[in-house]
């Protein structure tokens, strides 16, 4: 019952994690290429790695996050399912941009979805923190590390490699509907009340 337990609590928790790693492998590996390829400069390419700021930045809202919250759906659902929905939503209209002459919305829709992720990824080290026991936790460490980076490799090589195959929008709206997916675990799970802080 236990091992069931913990592939439940690993399964939930690596879905998350996935889901930050997909955009932002496709944003800081596969969108370079498309970048170099549609003879954007070096200095643009450059700059958009700046795009990732919210990421260095979440701790200054963490806190903020960490103790609010709609405590009747969960502390952490209440922020995990709407950040992950928005992303969702975001990747998807992001479809429909052109991206050889609509950089300046592409940039915007990163800068976006890297807040919403880094978001999300605060709420979601708090869950994993109140679900996981002493023991799992050097397992579910190991887990977020490699969920994440699986999430990079599928989002900045393996959508690159079927780029040409799927384009643009089919690129987009994969990666909407894996992040869709990937919320389906946090909506089953049931958490626990929160206690007031």
């Amino acid at each position: 019952m236990r091992s069931r337990s913990t592939a439940s609590k690993l399964g939930l928790l690596g879905a998350l994690y996935l889901s930050q790693g997909l955009p932002y492998g496709f944003f800081t590996q596969a969108l370079p290429v498309m970048m170099r390829q549609s003879g954007r400069s070096l200095e643009q390419i450059g700059l958009a790695s700046l795009l990732a700021i919210p990421w260095a930045l979440k701790f200054v809202w963490a806190p903020w996050v960490d103790r609010h919250g709609w405590r009747k759906f969960g502390l952490r659902k209440s922020w995990i399912v709407p950040l992950q929905l928005i992303t969702a939503a975001v990747l998807a209209l992001a479809g429909w941009l052109e991206p050889s002459n609509q950089f300046a919305g592409l940039f915007a829709v990163v800068l976006l979805v890297n807040a919403l992720s880094a978001t999300q990824d605060i709420a979601t080290d708090g869950l994993a923190v109140e679900i996981l026991d002493h023991g799992e936790r050097g397992l579910a460490n190991g887990l977020q590390v490699g969920a994440y980076r699986l999430g990079m490799v599928l989002g900045g090589g393996v959508l690159l490699i079927f780029f040409a195959h799927l384009g643009w929008k089919l690129s987009f709206l994969a990666m909407a509907a894996a992040v869709v997916a990937a919320t389906v675990p946090t909506l089953l799970h049931r958490e626990k009340p929160a206690h007031s802080h």
